[in-house]
């Protein structure tokens, strides 16, 4: 019977996982290393986890046991890959191997919101001024162009109309975009949605890119594992696919998983897959002839990383001077809207 489900955080799961790779080399015995552990852990819900697997070893079960009855807790990938390192006596190695997994995974997370943060912050900034301009700026300007009399050009009155449009009927713009921002969110958490989002982001110049990039990272690096342990390609791509977090991924890994086993070359099979960077691809194709399947996408992943950072950087640097030219168009736009008619009525007067 399943325990009660408690979400663990990456970090936690890397420390802990980590922890117990240490304790398996040491001369410490499982159980003693694990009530350590317990003692020792500041996250209460891994300590009731622990509690519950020191019941699990007490009763003789073995450490993959105790980690399958907290499925809810633990990816399935990390349950499967303990089983695999039980079985084979690399336990220790398997761990090891899991905790550095996720430490990439985590520093390249770390790297994406990083890269998206700042475009983030300047892109509401950027919106709050505009919104100041047209909500506020332009209908003050509005009544004092009215009291000075004179007609106004075209494109100034169509700017100040808009603004005067926005500012009257806000609440009511703001109301539907709230609800069509809950429709689309809701939409996004049916599997349909979610699938029709997730093939939307490998449309997208640039951004499919770097997706493809992380997808492919998060393949390459889990795939090497499980070949290094012994599992073959068809297990190991059928174990992949849960972990693969892009739907429109997952169903494509999933086909190319039919197709091997429908006796398709394993390099074949992932060109068909029309997802990965040419890297993989081709390292892939190499590394079946010259065998070592396991290092060689490692050092794909290795590449691909660097790769990303890059993309990621040039994406940013690519970003800031795009949003303050739109601003500063912006802004030109509303001042010229402004400027036009005061120097038409200065003209007037003289």
């Amino acid at each position: 019977m399943s325990k009660e489900i408690i979400k663990l955080p990456v970090e936690e799961l890397i420390i802990f996982t980590r922890q117990l790779s240490l304790i398996i080399d040491s001369d410490v015995s499982l159980f003693e290393g694990l009530a350590l552990i317990k003692e020792k852990t500041d996250h209460q819900g891994l300590a009731k986890i622990i509690e519950g697997m020191l019941e699990k070893l007490h009763m003789g079960k073995p450490l993959s046991d105790a980690f399958r009855d907290y499925e809810g807790s633990f990816p399935p990938f990390v349950i499967n890959m303990i089983d695999i390192g039980e079985k084979s006596g690399s336990l220790s190695a398997t761990l090891d191997q899991i905790a550095t997994s996720y430490e990439r995974e985590l520093e390249t997370s770390s790297k994406v919101k990083s890269a998206v943060t700042y475009p983030i912050i300047l892109s509401v900034l950027m919106l709050g001024v505009i919104l100041l301009l047209v909500l506020q700026v332009l209908p003050m300007f509005n009544d004092i162009l009215q009291s000075l009399g004179g007609d106004m050009p075209a494109f100034t009155k169509g700017i100040i109309d808009f603004s005067l449009f926005i500012g009257q009927y806000f609440w009511v713009l703001v109301g539907i975009i709230f609800i069509a921002v809950i429709a689309v969110v809701l939409y996004k958490r049916t599997d349909k949605g979610q699938l029709m989002f997730d093939r939307f982001v490998y449309k997208i110049p640039v951004v499919k890119d770097i997706h493809a990039s992380l997808a492919a990272v998060r393949f390459a690096r889990n795939l090497a594992m499980l070949l290094h342990s012994g599992i073959s390609m068809s297990i190991g791509m059928e174990m992949i696919e849960p972990i693969m977090q892009n739907l429109y991924v997952r169903d494509r890994v999933q086909k190319a998983r039919i197709a091997l086993n429908k006796g398709s070359s394993p390099d074949r099979v992932i060109e068909s897959l029309d997802l990965f960077p040419w890297v993989l691809l081709k390292l892939f194709s190499v590394a079946q002839t010259t065998g070592h399947m396991d290092d060689m996408l490692n050092k794909a992943a290795d590449v691909m990383e660097k790769e990303t950072d890059m993309r990621l950087d040039r994406l940013t640097n690519v970003i800031e001077p795009i949003l303050i030219i739109i601003l500063s168009v912006i802004v030109g736009v509303i001042l010229i809207s402004v400027i036009l008619p005061i120097i038409s009525i200065m003209n007037a007067i003289g």
